[in-house]
């Protein structure tokens, strides 16, 4: 708790922190720090933080920024058979060499009032997120900014290559100007895969899956990522935001990213941020 942790090396393995445990970050910053790597493999990477397998990761009210990973998860990356849960958090500005400039997951991962903005994937799909072996729930967050390479996302990327099951669930989200699109599905493997929204959302391109109560929108109306009160930088939504009163009430919850009570207005707020008239 109120740590920062910062210029820290690995190599192959988490540039910041190694967890095998069970390991709870509140109000921590990981920041700056570099993996490399001679030879890349799929189990290498984790710029700021790298989840071993069978590990527990609890990120609350902290930043994980402009970390950079040779090889895979800028941000984080978690292996196989873990547990993620990211709330009132942001993840911004790291880089992958190979894919999840944000995260890159093979566990279970819950996504919850929290920012992802602003990483990059410099050589395949997942400039915010590359999902795969595991079930991914995404809820009152904002994903948006993020790049990879021409002709993949720079968004969320959920497949599998064997015979385990990936999902992603997105639910009241902003997913917005993420690259050449939002989302993609991957069924490269024979394992079950599946990219569903909960509705509520608002993106600006069809790739997520969008159902009836979702909103398909040139412009999201946010604003430039930054301090709006809180513990973690926020993309505020504009006056006239598509995205103010545009969330499905069953599933708000009870404050945004910052800690402010929803809704502010007649309905709660897609995305991480609630706006106040």
């Amino acid at each position: 708790r109120g740590l920062t942790l910062t210029n820290g090396y690995g190599f192959q393995l988490a540039g910041g922190v190694l967890n095998n445990g069970h390991l709870t970050l509140q109000e921590v910053v990981v920041t700056d720090n570099l993996m490399t790597t001679d030879a890349g493999d799929f189990w290498q990477g984790g710029g700021g933080i790298y989840n071993g397998e069978g590990s527990t990761l609890i990120l609350r009210n902290s930043t994980v920024s402009n970390n950079t990973s040779g090889f895979s998860g800028g941000g984080i990356y978690s292996f196989f058979d873990t547990t993620t849960i990211i709330e009132n958090s942001t993840i911004s500005g790291n880089v992958a060499q190979d894919v999840g400039g944000g995260l890159r997951t093979l566990g279970d991962l819950a996504l919850t009032d929290s920012t992802i903005s602003g990483n990059v994937s410099t050589a395949w799909h997942g400039g915010a997120a590359f999902v795969t072996d595991g079930a991914a729930n995404i809820l009152h967050s904002t994903i948006t900014g993020n790049i990879a390479p021409g002709g993949t996302t720079g968004g969320l990327f959920v497949g599998t290559f064997g015979d385990a099951p990936a999902s992603l669930v997105i639910g009241n989200s902003v997913v917005a100007n993420n690259g050449d699109f939002s989302c993609f599905l991957a069924p490269f493997g024979s394992g079950a895969v599946s990219l569903t929204s909960g509705g509520g959302n608002l993106f600006t391109d069809g790739t997520c899956n969008p159902i009836a109560s979702d909103r398909v929108v040139a412009d999201p109306g946010l604003g430039p990522l930054g301090d709006n009160g809180g513990a973690t930088q926020t993309h505020p939504l504009l006056s006239g935001s598509p995205a103010i009163d545009a969330a499905d009430a069953a599933m708000c919850t009870a404050t945004d990213q910052r800690g402010i009570t929803r809704p502010q207005g007649a309905g709660c707020d897609s995305g991480a941020f609630e706006y106040q008239p």
